[in-house]
Protein backbone atom coordinates (compact mmCIF):
# COMPACT_ATOMS: atom_id res chain seq x y z
CA UNK A 1 0.00 0.00 0.00
CA UNK A 2 1.21 3.48 -0.67
CA UNK A 3 2.58 5.25 2.47
CA UNK A 4 -0.47 7.83 2.79
CA UNK A 5 -3.11 5.43 2.22
CA UNK A 6 -5.74 6.98 5.10
CA UNK A 7 -6.11 3.63 6.44
CA UNK A 8 -2.98 2.05 7.15
CA UNK A 9 -0.12 3.71 9.47
CA UNK A 10 2.40 5.63 6.81
CA UNK A 11 4.97 2.96 6.07
CA UNK A 12 3.29 0.36 7.11
CA UNK A 13 4.75 -2.51 4.72
CA UNK A 14 3.97 -5.06 6.24
CA UNK A 15 3.50 -8.78 3.28
CA UNK A 16 6.62 -10.12 2.25
CA UNK A 17 7.02 -11.38 -1.27
CA UNK A 18 5.49 -14.70 -2.44
CA UNK A 19 7.39 -17.62 -2.43
CA UNK A 20 5.28 -19.40 -5.30
CA UNK A 21 4.70 -19.56 -8.60
CA UNK A 22 0.75 -19.10 -9.54
CA UNK A 23 -1.31 -22.59 -9.28
CA UNK A 24 -4.49 -23.18 -10.62
CA UNK A 25 -7.69 -22.72 -8.95
CA UNK A 26 -8.76 -26.31 -9.68
CA UNK A 27 -5.62 -27.90 -8.53
CA UNK A 28 -5.93 -25.95 -4.90
CA UNK A 29 -9.16 -27.01 -4.79
CA UNK A 30 -7.94 -30.36 -5.12
CA UNK A 31 -5.44 -30.80 -2.98
CA UNK A 32 -6.53 -28.26 -0.48
CA UNK A 33 -8.07 -29.46 3.07
CA UNK A 34 -9.70 -28.32 6.24
CA UNK A 35 -9.00 -29.30 9.79
CA UNK A 36 -12.17 -30.95 9.40
CA UNK A 37 -10.93 -33.20 6.14
CA UNK A 38 -13.17 -31.46 3.76
CA UNK A 39 -12.02 -29.07 0.61
CA UNK A 40 -12.47 -25.94 0.96
CA UNK A 41 -12.73 -23.09 -1.72
CA UNK A 42 -10.08 -20.18 -1.50
CA UNK A 43 -11.28 -17.28 0.29
CA UNK A 44 -12.37 -14.05 -2.04
CA UNK A 45 -9.88 -11.70 -1.56
CA UNK A 46 -7.99 -8.20 -2.61
CA UNK A 47 -5.24 -6.75 -3.85
CA UNK A 48 -3.33 -3.91 -2.49
CA UNK A 49 -1.06 -1.75 -3.96
CA UNK A 50 2.84 -1.97 -3.80
CA UNK A 51 4.75 0.24 -0.88
CA UNK A 52 7.48 2.85 -2.52
CA UNK A 53 10.78 0.96 -1.84
CA UNK A 54 13.31 -0.63 -3.13
CA UNK A 55 14.43 -2.12 0.06
CA UNK A 56 15.88 -5.88 -1.20
CA UNK A 57 16.48 -8.71 1.05
CA UNK A 58 18.89 -11.40 0.88
CA UNK A 59 19.00 -15.18 2.32
CA UNK A 60 21.26 -15.38 5.49
CA UNK A 61 20.03 -18.47 7.03
CA UNK A 62 21.97 -21.53 7.43
CA UNK A 63 19.97 -25.09 7.55
CA UNK A 64 20.40 -27.73 9.77
CA UNK A 65 22.44 -30.44 8.84
CA UNK A 66 19.92 -33.49 7.36
CA UNK A 67 18.55 -35.61 9.52
CA UNK A 68 19.98 -39.33 9.72
CA UNK A 69 18.84 -42.59 10.50
CA UNK A 70 15.18 -41.68 10.68
CA UNK A 71 12.97 -43.17 12.56
CA UNK A 72 9.34 -41.87 13.91
CA UNK A 73 9.46 -43.07 17.73
CA UNK A 74 12.93 -41.36 18.88
CA UNK A 75 11.83 -38.17 17.62
CA UNK A 76 12.44 -35.73 20.28
CA UNK A 77 9.29 -34.27 22.29
CA UNK A 78 8.36 -31.03 20.42
CA UNK A 79 10.60 -31.20 17.56
CA UNK A 80 9.23 -31.01 13.98
CA UNK A 81 10.44 -33.07 10.64
CA UNK A 82 11.38 -30.94 7.93
CA UNK A 83 11.43 -31.66 4.31
CA UNK A 84 13.94 -29.17 2.05
CA UNK A 85 14.37 -29.28 -2.10
CA UNK A 86 18.05 -30.27 -3.17
CA UNK A 87 19.82 -28.98 -6.06
CA UNK A 88 17.60 -27.92 -8.34
CA UNK A 89 14.61 -29.90 -8.81
CA UNK A 90 10.57 -28.84 -8.66
CA UNK A 91 8.61 -30.71 -6.08
CA UNK A 92 5.41 -32.75 -7.13
CA UNK A 93 2.51 -32.37 -4.89
CA UNK A 94 0.39 -35.56 -4.86
CA UNK A 95 -3.29 -35.73 -3.39
CA UNK A 96 -2.56 -39.15 -1.54
CA UNK A 97 0.68 -41.42 -1.39
CA UNK A 98 1.67 -43.77 -4.68
CA UNK A 99 -0.06 -41.09 -6.93
CA UNK A 100 1.21 -41.11 -10.13
CA UNK A 101 -0.42 -37.85 -11.22
CA UNK A 102 1.11 -34.55 -8.98
CA UNK A 103 -1.66 -31.94 -8.79
CA UNK A 104 1.63 -29.04 -8.78
CA UNK A 105 4.93 -28.67 -8.42
CA UNK A 106 6.73 -26.18 -5.81
CA UNK A 107 9.52 -23.93 -7.26
CA UNK A 108 12.94 -25.44 -6.03
CA UNK A 109 13.54 -21.87 -4.15
CA UNK A 110 11.51 -19.27 -2.81
CA UNK A 111 11.68 -16.04 -4.81
CA UNK A 112 14.09 -14.49 -2.81
CA UNK A 113 16.37 -18.02 -3.06
CA UNK A 114 16.02 -19.86 -0.01
CA UNK A 115 15.23 -23.40 -0.66
CA UNK A 116 11.53 -24.42 -0.57
CA UNK A 117 10.94 -26.38 3.14
CA UNK A 118 8.14 -28.51 3.99
CA UNK A 119 6.81 -28.95 7.61
CA UNK A 120 6.24 -32.75 7.96
CA UNK A 121 3.00 -33.54 9.15
CA UNK A 122 2.74 -37.52 8.61
CA UNK A 123 5.54 -40.12 8.11
CA UNK A 124 7.81 -40.44 5.56
CA UNK A 125 6.93 -43.81 5.31
CA UNK A 126 7.69 -46.10 2.24
CA UNK A 127 8.96 -43.02 0.41
CA UNK A 128 6.17 -40.48 1.18
CA UNK A 129 5.03 -37.95 3.55
CA UNK A 130 1.99 -35.69 4.29
CA UNK A 131 3.22 -32.03 4.39
CA UNK A 132 2.06 -28.62 4.83
CA UNK A 133 2.37 -25.89 1.95
CA UNK A 134 2.72 -22.53 2.06
CA UNK A 135 0.46 -21.46 -0.50
CA UNK A 136 -3.10 -20.24 -0.58
CA UNK A 137 -5.95 -21.16 0.95
CA UNK A 138 -4.46 -21.24 4.60
CA UNK A 139 -4.30 -25.10 5.68
CA UNK A 140 -3.14 -26.62 2.27
CA UNK A 141 -1.51 -30.12 3.01
CA UNK A 142 -0.59 -32.16 0.46
CA UNK A 143 1.73 -35.49 -0.28
CA UNK A 144 5.22 -35.74 -1.73
CA UNK A 145 8.31 -38.35 -2.18
CA UNK A 146 10.60 -37.94 -0.10
CA UNK A 147 13.34 -39.76 -1.77
CA UNK A 148 14.89 -36.85 -3.32
CA UNK A 149 14.36 -34.50 -0.72
CA UNK A 150 16.45 -33.79 2.47
CA UNK A 151 14.93 -34.29 5.62
CA UNK A 152 16.30 -32.32 9.23
CA UNK A 153 14.70 -31.77 12.41
CA UNK A 154 13.80 -28.58 13.68
CA UNK A 155 13.59 -27.60 17.79
CA UNK A 156 11.71 -24.68 18.45
CA UNK A 157 8.34 -23.34 18.28
CA UNK A 158 6.75 -19.94 17.71
CA UNK A 159 3.37 -19.13 19.13
CA UNK A 160 1.57 -16.11 18.51
CA UNK A 161 -1.16 -14.85 21.19
CA UNK A 162 -3.17 -12.33 19.58
CA UNK A 163 -5.18 -11.54 22.42
CA UNK A 164 -2.13 -11.02 24.70
CA UNK A 165 -0.54 -9.36 21.44
CA UNK A 166 2.59 -11.42 22.51
CA UNK A 167 5.07 -13.42 20.82
CA UNK A 168 6.84 -16.60 22.51
CA UNK A 169 9.75 -19.00 21.16
CA UNK A 170 9.97 -22.25 23.03
CA UNK A 171 13.24 -24.25 22.18
CA UNK A 172 13.64 -27.85 23.81
CA UNK A 173 10.48 -27.20 26.28
CA UNK A 174 12.19 -23.93 27.53
CA UNK A 175 10.95 -20.50 26.71
CA UNK A 176 14.13 -18.17 25.13
CA UNK A 177 11.97 -15.57 23.75
CA UNK A 178 9.27 -13.68 25.21
CA UNK A 179 7.89 -9.96 23.74
CA UNK A 180 4.70 -7.75 22.69
CA UNK A 181 3.80 -7.41 19.58
CA UNK A 182 1.55 -5.50 16.76
CA UNK A 183 -0.61 -7.60 14.63
CA UNK A 184 -3.02 -6.29 12.33
CA UNK A 185 -6.14 -4.21 12.24
CA UNK A 186 -9.58 -5.26 12.04
CA UNK A 187 -9.69 -4.61 8.39
CA UNK A 188 -6.46 -6.96 7.87
CA UNK A 189 -6.00 -9.17 10.25
CA UNK A 190 -3.52 -11.64 11.33
CA UNK A 191 -4.73 -14.88 9.77
CA UNK A 192 -4.92 -17.67 12.77
CA UNK A 193 -3.46 -20.98 11.93
CA UNK A 194 -0.58 -23.69 12.04
CA UNK A 195 2.16 -22.18 9.61
CA UNK A 196 5.94 -22.87 9.25
CA UNK A 197 8.95 -20.50 8.40
CA UNK A 198 9.77 -20.44 4.54
CA UNK A 199 12.51 -17.91 4.89
CA UNK A 200 14.86 -15.84 7.40
CA UNK A 201 16.14 -12.99 5.61
CA UNK A 202 18.32 -9.46 6.08
CA UNK A 203 16.95 -6.59 4.91
CA UNK A 204 19.58 -4.32 2.85
CA UNK A 205 18.35 -1.29 4.71
CA UNK A 206 17.83 -2.08 8.87
CA UNK A 207 15.65 1.29 8.97
CA UNK A 208 13.28 -0.43 6.62
CA UNK A 209 9.41 -0.95 7.47
CA UNK A 210 10.47 -4.56 7.81
CA UNK A 211 13.31 -3.38 9.87
CA UNK A 212 16.78 -5.61 9.70
CA UNK A 213 15.24 -8.75 9.41
CA UNK A 214 11.94 -10.67 8.83
CA UNK A 215 10.61 -14.25 8.70
CA UNK A 216 8.38 -15.43 5.50
CA UNK A 217 5.73 -17.57 7.49
CA UNK A 218 3.79 -20.09 4.84
CA UNK A 219 0.52 -18.59 5.80
CA UNK A 220 -0.93 -15.87 3.71
CA UNK A 221 -3.88 -12.98 4.29
CA UNK A 222 -7.19 -13.24 4.14
CA UNK A 223 -7.93 -9.70 2.52
CA UNK A 224 -4.74 -9.06 0.51
CA UNK A 225 -4.22 -11.50 -2.23
CA UNK A 226 -0.84 -9.13 -3.67
CA UNK A 227 1.58 -6.93 -2.05
CA UNK A 228 5.04 -5.62 -2.98
CA UNK A 229 5.16 -8.56 -5.91
CA UNK A 230 3.94 -11.02 -3.84
CA UNK A 231 0.70 -13.51 -2.75
CA UNK A 232 -0.09 -11.39 0.77
CA UNK A 233 2.07 -13.05 2.18
CA UNK A 234 2.21 -13.22 6.48
CA UNK A 235 5.78 -12.49 8.39
CA UNK A 236 7.43 -11.91 11.45
CA UNK A 237 9.78 -8.34 11.16
CA UNK A 238 10.86 -5.77 13.01
CA UNK A 239 10.11 -2.57 12.21
CA UNK A 240 10.58 1.28 11.57
CA UNK A 241 7.94 2.34 13.88
CA UNK A 242 8.44 1.02 17.47
CA UNK A 243 5.46 2.92 18.60
CA UNK A 244 3.20 0.53 17.26
CA UNK A 245 4.49 -2.60 19.16
CA UNK A 246 1.39 -3.05 21.43
CA UNK A 247 -1.38 -2.15 18.55
CA UNK A 248 -3.35 -3.85 15.94
CA UNK A 249 -1.30 -1.63 13.49
CA UNK A 250 -0.09 -3.48 10.26
CA UNK A 251 -1.70 -4.91 7.49
CA UNK A 252 -1.74 -8.53 9.10
CA UNK A 253 2.39 -9.60 9.39
CA UNK A 254 3.78 -9.51 13.16
CA UNK A 255 5.69 -6.96 13.69
CA UNK A 256 8.33 -7.22 17.22
CA UNK A 257 11.20 -5.19 18.45
CA UNK A 258 13.93 -4.70 16.01
CA UNK A 259 16.22 -5.92 18.53
CA UNK A 260 13.91 -9.22 19.14
CA UNK A 261 13.88 -9.96 15.52
CA UNK A 262 17.69 -9.77 15.29
CA UNK A 263 17.66 -12.44 18.23
CA UNK A 264 14.81 -14.78 16.04
CA UNK A 265 16.64 -14.08 13.01
CA UNK A 266 19.80 -16.22 14.65
CA UNK A 267 17.60 -18.46 16.38
CA UNK A 268 15.00 -19.93 13.57
CA UNK A 269 15.74 -22.43 11.13
CA UNK A 270 13.28 -22.91 8.06
CA UNK A 271 11.05 -25.27 8.53
CA UNK A 272 10.47 -23.76 12.26
CA UNK A 273 6.10 -24.64 13.03
CA UNK A 274 4.45 -21.16 14.11
CA UNK A 275 0.84 -21.06 15.90
CA UNK A 276 -1.30 -18.35 15.38
CA UNK A 277 -4.40 -18.30 18.46
CA UNK A 278 -7.10 -15.92 18.81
Amino acid sequence: MSPDRPTVEAGSADNLVSVRRPISAIALFLVVVSCGGQAIEPPAVVAAASPTTSTAPTTTTTLPAPYEGFEAETLPDGATLVLRTEADMEVDVYAEPGDTEPLLALEPTTIIGSPTVLAVLEGPDEGWARVMLPIRPNGSEGWVKTDEMLLYVVHGQLVVDLSERTLTYHEQGEEVVNTTVAIGTERNPTPLGSFFVTDNVTLTDPNSPWGPHALGLSGRSDTITEFNGGDGIIGIHGTNKPGSIGNAASLGCVRVPNEVIAELHRLIPLGTPVEINA
